[in-house]
């Protein structure tokens, strides 16, 4: 009996965990669809078919959906490796290696990571895995661009900032189907690689 209620209780928290999944996957297309991070619980609710009421009982607030939102872009970031990436030898190999991983995200789960970031107040005030996991990334990418630029960490880690549009545009241009994947690809090798030799101090 103690058994057969142990699963009982382990298939409703299942049931928890996949509701509360499907509510972010949900939050995640909204903010793709409209292009802001700015959604509400009670839009989430609407189409998901349920009461909003519910919808706040798993996030108490809209900060805490949309961390949740970027909390599961960090997962799979870090499942594709952008982390070793980050830790490769030279800043051009470790550029280029990172924007390639976040290119392909952004063309299979989209933009959600750059429209939430894209928000100041957001910016400023979300917290959660994604804030951990890009701060560190960014640091290390600049550490390796001060040292081998000459630049000092301010300018370093605005040349890394820089360089990170390159693979949000052209995910945005696969995704609108402007250009191929393998395109995308090319360009962004040849031109972070390209730009990275210019900033170059000379011999």
């Amino acid at each position: 009996m103690a058994d057969m209620m142990q699963k009982g209780e382990g298939q409703v928290r299942m049931r928890a965990a996949d509701r509360a999944a499907m509510m972010v996957e949900e939050a995640d297309r909204q903010i793709n669809l409209r292009r802001s991070a700015r959604i509400s619980p009670a839009d989430i609710a609407g189409d998901l078919g349920t009461s909003r009421s519910l919808i706040y009982s798993y996030f108490p607030d809209p900060a805490a959906l949309l961390i949740a939102v970027l909390d599961r872009h960090a997962r799979l970031l870090s499942t594709a490796g952008i982390e070793d990436a980050a830790r490769r030898p030279d800043f051009a190999a470790s550029m280029i290696d990172c924007s390639l991983i976040y290119l392909d995200h952004v063309i299979v789960h989209g933009a959600a990571i750059e429209l939430c970031f894209r928000d100041k107040w957001l910016a400023r005030n979300l917290d959660g895995a994604m804030r951990t996991l890009g701060n560190g990334i960014y640091r290390r990418l600049a550490r390796q661009a001060q040292r081998e630029l000459g630049y000092s960490a301010r300018d370093a880690l605005g040349v890394v900032q820089i360089l990170q549009s390159l693979p949000e545009e052209s995910a945005r241009l696969v995704r609108s189907g402007d250009i191929s994947l393998d395109t995308a690809h090319g360009l962004c090798r040849r031109l972070i690689a390209a730009s990275i030799d210019e900033l170059r101090p000379a011999a």
